[in-house]
């Protein structure tokens, strides 16, 4: 049984979230819009309930010292906290699990698309000179697929994202709203799998193991309801320090290879934004957060007149993304991340200055989805 799993929860709690999840449900089931946090305040404000607290009690995994944020998997996508009014909340396919609504609707289908995608790789052509990539497509999808719901397809590549365990590369939209993107191999550790339970068992078993290379000990904490659950881990301290040296690029290396090309047939200079990405994935790998939050900043500060804006923050507010909701979302924490970033470029020194670290950074998969628009525009 799955930290995760409805049986974990408290009796007398077990209600109150899953009544919690249905208000953040509600909403996206019925428009595909995730509602904002305030909004999802605003209703239990109603009842006298504390929901700030009651998201802190929601299961957890994959979470502890040194893990990077949104490395975990829960009922609810990781939400930086202090959480703002204006930020949305989104659910996982973990949440069905809760849900029963959403299981027949989202997570049911959301199986049955991960079997065919590793069918899909399995079957790719191989070719001796290239490397060859899987394609899902929307349209082959509603063919291969005929059941599914057209709502369903559409909301797709927003779950996928999402899934931690699952990535997917080069999420290209259509001017029709059809859309594709390339299939990973990380869609091969679900082979077997054919039901939510073991969705979800095989995401946990994935995250706490991911999770443990970033641990400064060889104890994995999982946070559960209540309680830290401590899970031994048996990893030495140079595998530890093997594992954080060799974490990947932050930004892909296929979307620069791709936006250099773009950019040679472009009226727009591209050199200084593809050095400044490519010293940013130096030193994330690198493991220094400073350099990190200056060169996100930078990329951000460099690219809006591409988009035809003076500013990010203009970009954010006011670029129409291929992918609307998901992409605009990327694009406005990023923008909130300028508070961060005007934190490490101009903070004097004083008596009391923060520690920033790798965790503060935003995630790479936002940054990469705004440079993936940008590609667009290129092309």
């Amino acid at each position: 049984m799955s930290t995760l799993s409805p049986d974990v929860l408290a009796a007398e709690r077990r209600a109150e979230i899953s009544n919690f999840l249905t208000v953040i449900a509600g909403p996206w089931l019925a428009t595909g819009e995730w509602p904002l946090w305030g909004n999802v305040q605003h209703h239990f404000d109603r009842y006298n309930v504390d929901v700030d607290d009651l998201l802190q009690l929601l299961p957890r995994v994959g979470e502890g010292p040194g893990a990077p944020f949104a490395a975990g998997y829960g009922y609810t996508t990781a939400m930086r906290p202090p959480i703002g009014e204006e930020d949305v909340v989104r659910l996982t396919v973990a949440a069905s699990l809760v849900l029963p609504e959403m299981r027949m609707v989202v997570a049911d289908p959301f199986v049955r698309v991960l079997n065919h995608m590793i069918k899909l790789h399995a079957d790719k052509p191989v070719s001796p000179s290239e490397v060859t990539r899987a394609k899902l497509r929307s349209r082959e999808l509603a063919d291969a697929m005929p059941y599914l719901k057209p709502w369903f397809i559409q909301e797709l590549p927003g779950l996928l994202t999402y899934e931690p365990a699952i990535s997917t590369n080069h999420m290209v939209t259509f001017n029709d709203g059809s859309w594709e993107l390339d299939i990973t191999r990380s869609v091969l550790k679900f082979r077997g799998v054919t039901t939510v339970e073991e969705y979800v068992d095989k995401t946990c078993e994935i995250v706490e193991a991911n999770a443990i290379q970033f641990l400064p000990s060889n104890v994995l904490h999982v946070k559960a309801r209540n309680s830290d659950v401590a899970v031994p881990a048996h990893v030495d301290a140079p595998d530890q320090a093997r594992s954080v040296a060799e974490r990947g690029p932050y930004i892909d290396l296929v979307l620069l290879d791709e936006m250099e090309e773009a950019g040679q047939k472009s009226t727009w200079k591209h050199h200084k934004l593809l050095a400044l990405c490519r010293e940013l994935n130096d030193n994330y790998t690198a493991g220094n957060p400073y350099a990190c939050a200056a060169l996100i900043r930078a990329v951000l500060d460099h690219i809006p007149p591409v988009f035809g804006h003076k500013d990010f923050k203009q970009v954010a507010a006011q670029h129409t993304f291929a992918v609307k909701r998901t992409d605009k979302a990327h694009a406005q924490r990023l923008a909130a991340f300028k508070d961060i970033a005007d934190d490490v470029m101009h903070r004097p020194i004083s008596a009391n200055v923060p520690i920033i670290g790798m965790n503060d950074l935003p995630e790479p998969a936002r940054l990469n989805a705004v440079l993936q628009e940008l590609l667009s525009i290129l092309r």
